[in-house]
Formats: C-alpha cells, sequence, structure tokens
C-alpha cells in the first residue's frame, strides 16, 4: 500500500516541484552593503531570512509566514528583504549557526542587529517580532564576541582540564546516549575526545563513545544510506530527514575511528552505508561532491512521509528530493578526508580513489593564485577559513593514505595561506579574511569553536610532518582562542582533544622501502589500519630524497621494514605487516 501510494504521488504532483523553490511574493534581494545603504536612503530596516536549501522549516516558513499578505505587507512597508543560503556565505552562517536554520535577523541601517530569532516564526510571532523592532530598534549586544587568550596561555590547566571532563559526562545522556536536553546528533568533537580517551584505557569514555554510535546509528538512512541530521527526541526515534555533508563526513570519520579501536563490524558497516550514500548519490561527473540533500520530497511531501519508505518504493516515484548540487571546497574536503580514513581502516581502495578524486578536483577548481581554496569559486573574495582548513586536513591524510609529497606540500601551502589570511590578534583565526566593506556588527571577526578547533589540530599535525616552527606557533596560536573559553564553564570537547594532541606526540611510523615494492606495500597497508587519528605516517622511498622532517635516522637494510619512533623510543625494524601496529603501540604515549 505504500508503495502504491507513491506512486500516486508520482503520478499526481508535477515534475516541476524538483525545480529551484519558489520564496513566494517578496523579492528576497542578495545580502551586501548595497541593501543597508538603500535602508538609509529609505527610512527602513533590514530583514536577514538565514536559510539552508534542505532544511524544513525554511520551506514551511516560506510558503506560510513569508507568504501571508499581512506580513509581506509590512516586510516591503518597513524592511529591505534579504535571503542568504548559508552554505553558500559562510561568513555569515558562521556567525548565526547557533540559532539555527531559519534565522531571522533584523538590523538599522548601519549594520546593527536589533532583534536575533531562531527556527520557525509563524504568522503571529512574526509579527510581533516586527513590532518589536518599530517600537525600540535599539542595538543588541555584539552576539559575535569571543575571548581573547591571556598572553601566554596557550593550553588548559588541570583544572579547567578536570572541570571540563566533570561537565562532558554530566552532559551525557547515559540512557540514550548523545548530549544535551533533547536535540540527538553525532557530535563529533565530543564522541572524538571520548574514543581518544578511551584508547587510553577509561571504560567511561568507551561506554559514551559507543552509547552514542549505537544511538546516531538509528539515524542512518536504511534504503540509500547517508546519516540524517539529527533527531528532535532524546531517543533518537525522530529524525529530521536532511542530509548535510558535514553529518556524512563526521559519521564517516567517526564509525571508522571506533571500528578500528574495537572491531565492531557494525561501525564498518555504518560508516560504509554513509560512504556508499555520498558516492553513489551525492558526487557530480567530475567527481567531486554535491552539498546537502532536502529533507522534503517537495512542497506537498515532507520528508516524515517519503523517506519511511523502502528503496523500491522511493524509485517508484521517480525522483528524489533535491540534492543541491553546489560544490564547495569545504564540503570536498571534509569528504576526503573522512573517505581517506575509511580506506585506511577497511583496506578497501574505492573509497580513496573517492577521496583523491575530491580533492584533485579542489586543486583544479577552487585553488586561488595566492594559494589556499575559494569557497564556490577561485576568486580571492570567496576565501573562507573553512574550506582551508578542511583541504587541509584532506592533504595530511592522503599524505598518510599514499605516501605522495604532493599532498604534503598542498598541506603546507594551505596552512601557510591561513596563518597569513585568517589570524586573529587575541588568538584564533576569524571565519572570513578582513574587508574594507565590512559594516556594522561585521566588522567584528567571527572565530567559529568548530573552525578554530580544526585549525589548532591541523597546524600541529603539520608540524609533527615537517618540523617547521611556524606550524607549532601557529597551533599553539589556535589553542589560546581555545583555552579562554574554559572560564565559561560550558560543555567544551572543542578545547579538550587538541590540547591533548598538541602536549604528546602522535604515533608515528615510518615504511622504509620502494614504494613499487609488494613488501613495503604490504608494510604501508597495515600501518594505515593503526587505530587512531592523531598519527604520522610516512614512507621513505630514498629516491625520492630525505623525508620532509627527517627527526629519525633509519639504518640501510636489504628488505623494506617499518620502524615506530616517537616520544624518545624507536621500535626495532620491522619486516612482516602482523608486526606493525605492536611496534607502534610500544612506543606511542598513551
Amino acid at each position: 500500500m505504500r508503495a502504491f501510494a507513491l506512486l500516486l504521488i508520482a503520478l499526481i504532483l508535477p515534475h516541476s516541484a524538483l525545480a529551484a523553490p519558489d520564496r513566494g511574493p517578496i523579492e528576497w534581494r542578495t545580502w551586501g552593503k548595497a541593501v543597508f545603504e538603500e535602508a538609509a536612503r529609505e527610512n527602513k530596516f533590514v530583514l536577514l531570512h538565514l536559510g539552508a536549501d534542505w532544511c524544513h522549516w525554511c520551506h514551511v516558513m516560506e510558503r506560510t509566514t513569508y507568504r501571508d499578505p499581512e506580513v509581506v505587507a509590512k516586510v516591503l512597508k518597513h524592511f529591505i528583504p534579504v535571503r542568504v543560503e548559508q552554505d553558500e556565505r559562510p561568513d555569515i552562517s558562521r556567525r548565526y549557526k547557533r540559532f539555527g536554520w531559519p534565522a531571522t535577523i533584523m538590523f538599522d541601517a548601519k549594520g546593527a542587529e536589533i532583534l536575533v530569532r531562531r527556527g520557525y516564526r509563524e504568522k503571529a510571532r512574526f509579527l510581533i517580532d516586527i513590532k518589536t523592532v518599530l517600537d525600540d530598534p535599539s542595538p543588541l549586544p555584539n552576539l559575535s564576541l569571543s575571548p581573547d587568550g591571556a598572553e601566554g596561555a596557550h593550553s588548559l590547566t588541570a583544572e579547567e582540564r578536570s572541570l571540563l571532563e566533570t561537565i562532558f559526562f554530566n552532559a551525557h545522556d547515559d540512557v540514550n546516549g548523545g548530549f544535551g536536553q533533547v536535540h540527538r546528533f553525532i557530535n563529533a568533537p565530543a564522541i572524538e575526545w571520548a574514543i581518544h580517551q578511551a584508547r587510553r584505557g577509561d571504560e567511561r569514555y568507551r561506554a559514551v563513545a559507543q552509547k552514542s554510535l549505537d544511538g546516531s546509528r538509528m539515524l542512518i538512512d536504511p534504503a540509500w544510506g547517508g546519516l540524517y541530521q539529527y533527531s528532535d527526541k532524546v531517543d533518537w526515534s525522530s529524525p529530521h530527514f536532511e542530509k548535510i555533508m558535514q553529518s556524512q563526513a563526521d559519521g564517516i570519520r567517526l564509525y571508522a575511528l571506533s571500528f578500528v579501536a574495537w572491531g565492531d563490524q557494525r561501525d564498518l558497516a555504518s560508516a560504509k552505508a554513509i560512504a556508499g550514500y555520498l558516492t553513489g548519490r551525492m558526487r557530480g561527473p567530475n567527481g567531486a561532491f554535491y552539498t546537502s540533500q532536502d529533507a522534503d520530497l517537495d512542497a506537498e511531501t515532507d520528508g516524515k512521509f517519503f523517506y519511511t519508505f523502502s528503496a523500491a518504493a522511493r524509485a517508484a516515484v521517480g525522483r528524489q528530493p533535491r540534492i543541491d548540487k553546489n560544490q564547495y571546497a569545504r564540503e570536498n574536503g571534509w569528504a576526503a578526508a573522512a573517505l581517506a580514513l575509511l580506506s585506511d581502516v577497511s583496506g578497501e581502495p574505492q573509497w580513496l580513489n573517492a577521496a583523491m578524486q575530491a580533492a584533485e578536483w579542489a586543486v583544479e577548481a577552487r585553488r586561488l593564485p595566492e594559494g589556499g581554496f575559494g569557497h564556490g569559486s577561485a576568486t580571492p573574495g570567496a576565501a573562507y577559513l573553512g574550506d582551508n582548513v578542511a583541504m587541509g586536513d584532506a592533504a595530511l591524510a592522503l599524505y598518510r593514505s599514499t605516501g605522495e609529497r604532493r599532498w604534503l606540500d598542498l598541506a603546507a601551502e594551505t596552512g601557510a595561506f591561513v596563518a597569513k589570511t585568517f589570524r586573529v590578534d587575541g588568538g584564533g583565526y576569524r571565519t572570513a579574511p578582513p574587508t574594507a566593506a565590512a559594516f556594522g556588527v561585521f566588522k567584528t571577526p567571527v572565530r567559529h569553536l568548530d573552525e578554530n578547533m580544526a585549525a589548532t589540530r591541523f597546524f600541529n599535525l603539520l608540524n609533527r610532518y615537517t618540523g617547521d616552527a611556524q606550524w607549532a606557533d601557529a597551533a599553539l596560536h589556535g589553542m589560546g582562542h581555545l583555552a579562554a573559553y574554559a572560564e565559561f564553564e560550558v560543555f567544551l570537547p572543542h578545547a579538550l582533544l587538541p590540547d591533548a594532541e598538541l602536549a604528546a606526540e602522535p604515533a608515528h611510523a615510518t615504511i622504509v622501502g620502494q614504494k613499487d615494492a609488494i613488501e613495503a606495500q604490504a608494510l604501508h597497508a597495515e600501518a594505515r589500519r593503526y587505530p587512531t587519528g592523531y598519527y604520522r605516517l610516512e614512507w621513505w622511498d630514498k629516491r625520492e630524497g630525505p623525508l620532509p622532517n627527517p627527526d629519525v635516522t633509519y639504518p640501510e637494510l636489504d628488505a623494506p621494514a617499518a620502524f615506530a619512533c616517537a616520544n624518545g623510543l624507536c621500535s626495532l625494524p620491522v619486516f612482516t605487516p602482523d608486526g606493525v601496529a605492536a611496534a607502534i603501540k610500544s612506543v606511542e604515549m598513551r
């Protein structure tokens, strides 16, 4: 009966439903300084509707509130209306991400925020919002302020670390897994921190990681694969059906790390189900990945109806929820790093091939003339921190997976661009570079926690691979900003993981042997499986010259060998794959 119902939908609904959505009677303007200048001339305010192509409640608000005649009349009378697709503009979306989508922001003509609201606003509440602004257009305090680090404070104190760990366990739902009061999603910083600590013998953290990953398995689409963004019930039973790239990449990475740590085949199957969705449905002919897939089939058929059906029943419809086919460097960097790790732990080459295609596309299509990467184009004004850190991470992941030095060179070039373009006095890195065109609240740099955690970890690992002190300094600069948040006594796994990594050398293995030697290839394949996200893996083929960071002198041998050296210790040479993991473990700081 369900398949029959969907077939009826396919026959009744017009196929034009897959076209770009109709935004209604309001003529939405393009974000920029010009709309504020127009607002000043016309004595109006600026209304920002910040949404997403995949967002169910954005669609609902556009179909209801923004089509209501009374709302439309008041908006046109008092505001210059602007709609921003949040995936296109990280500089705006990162500022308001904690408000969720849709976000409604009302500004004065100078660019000061007067009102900020989160989520769907039905007509009655929206009209109250308008009246609030008209009655009292006083600016709000600046919402983007974030703490500066104290001079020389580049790590957590023992007391701060202990407090943050207590907050971490208090935030965990011991019954259902996950964190927080209501919404359940795959919280990457928290779960990776738990895996990191569990590998060091803390069984409390292992329970947290496994409970959360067991819960989030309920967000994996059983028909197509891919990970829904979140559940609005604590037992993970009420998904919101949009599939965004960050969720896919986080899911692949975390399930892969869990699998290689504890050998649960369900984790490997989960990672592969998400990766298969990416490579099967979210990849263009050019090898690059798309951005997201909508929660709903169309305006009349929401995800709670469509996604409950089997693959065969969905196929009967003849179409699928709209895919945002924009291709960004950031999303492709996320996907490439995750897929490379999945290839490492599974030994399956198709995931590495997909990762390399995505990264090579970004190099070809999004690399900037001065180094670094643009977001949606290769023009200088399109550069954001997230794209560059994601591509830097992807380059390091591909260096680990292949041993090809071109990827380490790319990581170093990208690191130089980030350090030059996004560094902020006082600690951390800004989402977007400073520009003379900035106005109002956008003159204050946004330093986003996720991006600064990723930047700090990237710079630290780049330093370990290259031995270049500038990257150590860049990592400490990021950590100083993250550590400053500890004073707020909030749930902050973003600081715990990079703090631990900066304090210790990564697990380190080097394969010594020619890259066309079968024995060396087998050693490298086994070394790739080592169960940690904090890892320095190199392959020294003497025909390529010295290693980029020759901090260890390896002996001349007649046969390919693996060596593990870290924390002042080196293993004996290992000549067979079955001894590689034990050698690395013997020198890893635990």
